[in-house]
């Protein structure tokens, strides 16, 4: 789904006075599960499968899924509360591209992607083992051991959680390498993939990324409704999705 492209039709449907900001926000969250679609083919399957295995893999990209869909759900009741409806109709602009093509565009990018994941994956692949061999993790594990126990949870779990907060793709590489010399349980994997995702969307990704995205298309008033909906649906969808996977695990 062309995420860009969609934003910027219901943009020029506001500009024309015929929707409100609120429905640009219900739009956004409504339509989470087709634009997790296409970081489905693009990133998570050429990654966490390889990486994670798979059945943690297909674990953690199910949970990503659900996440989507609990914004969905969120948007779904929002616009109900928010969106005064209007009796007149506009017409909605085609769109030229089909499922199929999108599909067939995000497959081809996942090839190419994944041919440079390789490349990386390789690199982290002997940075985590040469830790591993020097006692990187032992040491990390004693000094930070203190604040996780009381949680029940390894020290590796946070480091997990502070890799990802910086890169997301290479969290998921270390996760899964920590996962083939078992110094980390998967439930413990899965839950600091979700914080570090949570944590990561709030510190990184909204404010050096999805802002400046939204201000190059709506006005700033907009872009900052659309910033909080984001943070706000992670912060009510992360707890959710961590009771999933304590209750699978």
């Amino acid at each position: 789904m062309d995420i860009r492209g969609g934003l910027s039709i219901v943009e020029s449907i506001r500009r024309r006075g015929e929707i409100s900001d609120n429905t640009i926000v219900t739009y956004k969250l409504v339509t989470s599960p087709f634009s997790a679609i296409s970081f489905l083919f693009r990133y998570y399957l050429p990654v966490s499968l390889v990486a994670l295995g798979p059945f943690a893999g297909s674990i953690y990209i199910a949970l990503n899924f659900i996440a989507a869909v609990i914004s969905m759900v969120i948007g779904l009741i929002y616009g109900r509360i928010r969106i005064k409806y209007k009796t007149q109709g506009f017409k909605i602009p085609e769109i030229k591209d089909k499922g199929k093509n999108v599909i067939r565009k995000s497959l081809k990018f996942a090839f190419e992607i994944t041919r440079r994941i390789i490349v990386r994956y390789t690199i982290i692949t002997a940075v985590i083992s040469a830790l591993i061999f020097l006692g990187f993790f032992d040491f990390l594990s004693k000094e930070i051991d203190v604040y996780t126990r009381n949680f029940g949870f390894s020290s590796n779990f946070a480091a997990l959680i502070s890799i990802y907060t910086f890169s997301p793709i290479s969290s998921v590489l270390v996760a899964g390498e920590m996962l083939k010399n078992g110094i980390i349980s998967v439930k413990e994997c899965l839950i600091a993939l979700l914080i570090g995702r949570f944590l990561f969307i709030t510190i990184m990704d909204y404010p050096r990324h999805s802002f400046p995205f939204y201000v190059s298309i709506f006005p700033v008033r907009l872009a900052t409704k659309l910033v909080i909906a984001g943070i706000i649906v992670n912060a009510i969808a992360t707890p959710i999705l961590i009771s999933v996977v304590l209750m699978i695990l």
